[in-house]
């Protein structure tokens, strides 16, 4: 045992002394999530503000006075576009598409033809193609008043076109919360947890080979499984900060959120705060058995990053694996590693109480991947230093 705390201090030490392994686990966890929800609150913000505008911008608005008076009626404002209206677009000058109208427009309407109208914005520019929704909304209830007018003024009853009164009912339950946008959280904190532990991993194992400090170590009386256990205990120790401290940067991220709706979504207590830890921390701890045997038979620190990162890739295709399973999602998801975790974050976010058996399965599953991993490494770990 004292040996096992001994080589854990040591790898510790080290593991604070490496100025990466601390770059990377500061920069994953504290400044991850905040940047994503600040991220979110100002493009949310900028969506909202463009359908409170209530101005369009036309050109050719004197061909149309039948949808100019509809325009006025819902409140808007008409603005005339300059003629530069593309350039100015292009250098982002315009934060809204322009509505061009030609000049025969009323005329093909009282002629009984199909009137066309032209939204032009510049794809690149995001403000602009935010107000494209609230325009287009805004002239289908202008086409839908023409078409309406004119059966009414052939005699067709309006009554005749809407059969059907279809509502919408709402079912969910009391205490479920949205969490729409915040869906994309566990990915964030599921990537922290990855990358905060993953150099602290290679550090250990195949930085000290090429550094030629694994030999000596491995010349003290200390069994394979001491050897493996106190490393990983350093390993796992880093990547768990890294969690808590993702976890927590969670509170004063709130603070940045300035967009009332993602304010309203995004309510993170401490109950949801030790909902996360319950779920995350033997992940962590799994997390730094597999980065440990990934990087142990590489000769280099290169190559050890290079095989983790791989390793890091594999977490975004997981989390996209719900997109395929539309509605309920399947009972296996709880025994993928990863995917069950990053189901059980959203139904934290989403205020749902977590399953007792789905918790367990997690945990049983994290301890059997470290449990492989520290076999292997134990078995490796004098092989790989004599060759």
């Amino acid at each position: 045992m004292k040996a096992t705390l001994a080589i854990l201090r040591k790898e510790l030490r080290d593991a604070l002394r490496d100025r990466r392994t601390l770059l990377v686990a500061l920069i994953s966890s504290l400044l991850g999530v905040p940047l994503m929800l600040l991220i979110f609150s100002v493009v949310l913000t900028q969506v909202e503000s463009q359908e409170e505008k209530r101005t369009v911008l036309v050109k050719g608005i004197e061909h149309a006075r039948g949808l100019e008076n509809f325009i006025l009626r819902q409140g808007y404002q008409i603005k005339t576009a300059p003629d530069d209206y593309a350039a100015k677009s292009q250098s982002k000058e315009l934060d809204q598409p322009v509505l061009l109208i030609p000049d025969d427009f009323d005329e093909k309407l009282a002629s009984g033809g199909k009137g066309v109208l032209e939204i032009a914005f510049d794809t690149s520019n995001r403000q602009a193609e935010f107000g494209v929704r609230p325009l287009r909304r805004l002239l289908d209830g202008y086409s839908q008043e023409l078409a309406t007018l004119g059966l009414a003024m052939r005699g067709v009853s309006l009554e005749l076109l809407q059969r059907l009164d279809i509502r919408e009912r709402h079912i969910k339950k009391p205490e479920e919360r949205k969490a729409t946008i915040t869906t994309m959280l566990p990915m964030m904190v599921l990537m922290a947890i990855v990358l905060g532990g993953m150099y602290a991993a290679i550090d250990t194992t195949a930085g000290e080979r090429e550094r030629g400090s694994l030999e000596p170590l491995m010349m003290n009386p200390v069994t394979g499984w001491q050897l493996t256990i106190g490393k990983w205990s350093a390993v796992a120790i880093v990547g768990m900060g890294v969690v808590v401290l993702t976890i927590f940067s969670f509170f004063p991220s709130q603070w940045l959120i300035h967009n009332e709706t993602l304010r309203a979504e995004f309510q993170f207590n401490f109950k949801d705060a030790m909902g996360f830890l319950l779920v995350l921390l033997p992940l962590a701890a799994s997390v730094a058995a597999i980065q440990i045997a990934i990087s142990l038979d590489c000769k280099s620190y290169k190559e050890a990053q290079v095989r983790n990162q791989m390793v890091t890739m594999f977490i975004p295709f997981v989390s996209l694996v719900p997109i395929l399973f539309p509605g309920r999602e399947p009972s296996w998801f709880q025994w993928v590693p990863v995917l069950s975790q990053n189901q059980m974050m959203n139904q934290v976010l989403k205020g749902e109480t977590l399953s007792v058996v789905a918790v367990g399965i997690a945990f049983l599953v994290c301890a059997l991947m470290s449990l492989v991993s520290l076999a292997y490494i134990s078995q490796k770990m004098r092989r790989v230093v004599m060759h």
